[in-house]
């Protein structure tokens, strides 16, 4: 992994400040929550306790069940449907005791007017509107009885019908008061809507299913408050109470919301829906963090009607049984938390209802402590700062480190030189490092040097001892010698002969560094002069397969014929001494990117497994088997010499399948 990479995977530990922010915020997110929910339960609790004697006498007193009117703003259209009613699945249900027979009753009001919505369920093979017809007796049809009571008269009504669409009632107690009403079947049953008469205080309403031919019916079937088809139990048609509402207005705290329910869960009294708490105010990314510091198995809001008519849920049960309820929920759009608590009011040990409070929050964080959030933000702008810093650290440390080790590369290629190495003025563990890194460059470079002269060094100064031992070895040959005194000085002349081909080698590296700047140079087809030295190579070696390829137009090139062929002729030399008798010679000429290409390959044989760029220094012998011939590594260092001469450069590599080895001479055309 790279050096930037590291630091940058290293500064992800600083992920653990903002991390334990965010638990802190949490924790105290929660600390909040509790003490806003002991607030609440005490501020419910307060106003059960002050609760004036008039409304818990009304919660108190019995005077039949209680049948809520919900307020409307416009008068429903009396067409049977229930769409123009605001929450109609709130209503009261009956049921005939074991029987298929069900009957749902909401009440409506809109200023002194009263309206009745009637969901008979009767799964019966005949519908009521198919029943009736033929029948003359109405106490023998299928329909609805209602009984209703004002201050000053009672009225009975049977509703029925052959067929639906509107209807007009008749008051069967003689007061001559007609209703509106409508009748719609449906695949379960029938629903019926209806005006009340003005002033009603009370009804008594009941589904009636006479009996008729049906399996498993033998008696006729009814669902309500009706004693058979008698006036029964009265409900009692009860509107909120806006005096109650307004003292609980006054009672509640900001940002909340009370209800007074009555034993069975319906709505007594409303202070009022929620005023508005400005979720404009926060941006979303910090509703975003908000979401996230919440905690996440809080449950989402249910939808609740404006005007709620009736309450469920187990923190209403909760205090309806006698016990204080809570419940936390949140909303899925914004930082909006709520917080529902229940106690129940008590006459004694008798429960007579229950308080239900709410209240709404925009973050209890973020909108009471706005310097937790800040904290929050300042923590993670803080970590993004430090990564983007040691990120750039990391980045500007990594390109100094690789220009150092570009540079340094650059000096191995070519050893004799002197580096001029970027960093050695810093003064930090970096600027040392390059410092001794230079030191040790200009050493190697220095030994390099050394070396290179000291190949005419040696063949100088062993001239004169060779000549020494040549006219010594020369007397003594003169003189009469035993047979085996003779063998010694031919050995020794042997080995003076092998000493002096060593200096001429010697001198000849020497003689070719001193005449590369005097050679003559000439513009000429390599080409041709391929031609001519394949031909003498073939002459000299006429046991060998020496193949050659050249590119179908001229290669012409600016440049010393005489060293190109005498570094060609190292290298097919080196090649020959290299391979078996066996193995073929290609020498191929073409011209690629601007670049004249000698190259020189031969099969059987492989370089060894070192840097290949070291086969080109002076003194430098890589022959894993060593014949009897000298081979000082002074061949392919003046192939390289030739071609740095032009400008150009030499390579060497194995071939694919160590099928052999192949030497390049790049030569710059011009």
């Amino acid at each position: 992994m790279r050096l930037r990479n590291q630091l940058l995977a290293l500064s992800l530990l600083t992920l653990l400040l903002p991390w334990s922010v965010w638990k802190l915020v949490q924790e105290l997110e929660n600390f909040l929550r509790e003490n806003e929910e002991i607030a609440l339960l005490e501020s419910a609790g307060m106003i059960a306790h002050a609760l004036p004697g008039y409304y818990q006498s009304e919660l108190r007193l019995a005077r039949g069940q209680i049948l809520p009117v919900r307020q409307m703003g416009t008068d429903p259209i009396i067409d049977g449907y229930l769409t123009d009613w605001p929450d109609p699945g709130q209503s009261l249900e009956f049921d005939a005791n074991g029987e298929n027979l069900k009957l749902n009753v909401l009440a409506g009001r809109v200023g002194t007017g009263f309206f009745l919505a009637l969901r008979v369920t009767d799964p019966g093979e005949i519908g009521a509107t198919t029943f009736n017809t033929g029948i003359t007796g109405s106490e023998q049809k299928a329909g609805l009885m209602l009984y209703a009571q004002s201050k000053r008269s009672l009225y009975t009504y049977m509703v029925s019908t052959e067929a639906p669409g509107p209807l007009t009632l008749e008051n069967q107690a003689g007061t001559g008061t007609r209703l509106d009403a409508a009748w719609i079947d449906n695949p379960d049953g029938y629903q019926v809507e209806l005006r009340l008469p003005a002033e009603v205080e009370r009804i008594s309403v009941g589904a009636i299913a006479p009996a008729f031919t049906m399996p498993g019916v033998s008696a006729a079937r009814y669902a309500g408050t009706l004693d058979g088809t008698g006036q029964g139990d009265w409900l009692e048609l009860t509107s909120r109470d806006d005096a109650l509402a307004r003292w609980l207005s006054q009672l509640v705290p900001a940002n909340s919301r009370v209800w007074l329910l009555q034993a069975d869960a319906w709505v007594v009294a409303d202070s009022g829906p929620l005023q508005n708490t400005g979720n404009s105010e926060l941006t979303w990314v910090q509703r975003m963090i908000y979401q996230g510091v919440a905690d996440s198995s809080m449950q989402l809001r249910e939808t609740r009607p404006q005007w709620p008519i009736r309450f469920s849920g187990t923190a209403v049960e909760a205090a309806l049984q006698g016990e204080n309820g809570k419940l936390w929920s949140r909303d899925p759009d914004s930082a909006a938390v709520y917080n529902l608590v229940t106690v129940p009011v008590r006459s004694g040990e008798k429960v007579l209802g229950a308080i239900v409070m709410e209240a709404s929050s925009e973050g209890l964080l973020l909108m009471t402590n706005r310097a937790l959030g800040s904290l929050l933000w300042t923590a993670i702008l803080l970590v993004i700062a430090l990564t983007a810093g040691l990120w750039l650290f990391a980045s500007r440390l990594s390109g100094r480190v690789q220009k150092l080790s570009g540079a340094v590369s650059r000096a191995m290629d070519d050893a004799s030189h002197i580096p001029d190495l970027p960093q050695t003025t810093s003064a930090d563990e970096l600027g040392d490092l390059a410092r001794n890194t230079e030191k040790l460059l200009r050493a190697v470079a220095e030994y390099t040097r050394y070396l290179q002269k000291l190949a005419g060094r040696l063949s100088h100064e062993l001239k004169t001892p060779l000549a020494i031992t040549r006219s010594s070895l020369d007397n003594l040959s003169g003189h009469d010698l035993d047979p085996k005194a003779q063998q010694y000085v031919l050995r020794a002349r042997e080995g003076l002969e092998r000493q002096a081909a060593i200096v001429r080698a010697m001198s000849e590296a020497q003689r070719l560094e001193q005449s590369v700047s005097t050679t003559d140079w000439e513009s000429i087809d390599l080409g041709e002069m391929l031609i001519h030295c394949v031909e003498a190579y073939r002459g000299v070696h006429p046991t060998r397969t020496i193949n050659l390829e050249l590119p179908p137009d001229a290669c012409n090139l600016r440049c010393a014929p005489e060293l190109i062929a005498q570094a060609l002729d190292k290298l097919v030399d080196n090649a020959i001494t290299l391979s078996a008798a066996d193995c073929a010679l290609d020498i191929s000429l073409s011209r690629v990117s601007g670049e004249c290409l000698i190259r020189v390959a031969n099969s059987g044989t492989r370089l060894p497994d070192v840097l290949h760029e070291q086969l080109f220094n002076s003194l430098v012998s890589m022959r894993e088997k060593r014949g009897s011939g000298r081979h000082l590594g002074l061949g392919l260092y003046i192939v390289r010499l030739v071609a740095e001469a032009h400008g150009g450069s030499v390579a060497a590599t194995n071939l694919s399948g160590d099928k052999g080895v192949e030497f390049i001479i790049h030569l710059p055309a011009g």
